[in-house]
């Protein structure tokens, strides 16, 4: 009997193992969580340009410093 159940955890964790642990849906599906993980413009997120390095990020990201962009604080102006 433990032996049977035993032999089916194992091919049952082997399973989970394959498929990447991808079986079971994952929780909180809400929008914010589809969101996350894709595409910026697939998600309707404005992209901003920097002002400094001219790479493009999610405006909510990005650093704004006397009204323009930066995608970091290593872009930002020095304090000279």
């Amino acid at each position: 009997m433990w032996l049977k159940l035993l032999i089916i955890g194992a091919i049952l964790y082997g399973l989970y193992r394959l498929t990447g642990g991808r079986i079971l849906p994952k929780s909180g599906s809400g929008s914010s969580a589809k969101a996350k993980g894709k595409d910026p413009v697939e998600s309707g997120e404005e992209l901003v340009e920097c002002s400094k390095c001219s790479t493009y990020v999610v405006k909510r990201e990005a650093i704004l410093f006397k009204g323009k962009y930066y995608c970091s604080a290593e872009c930002l102006p020095s304090k000279h």
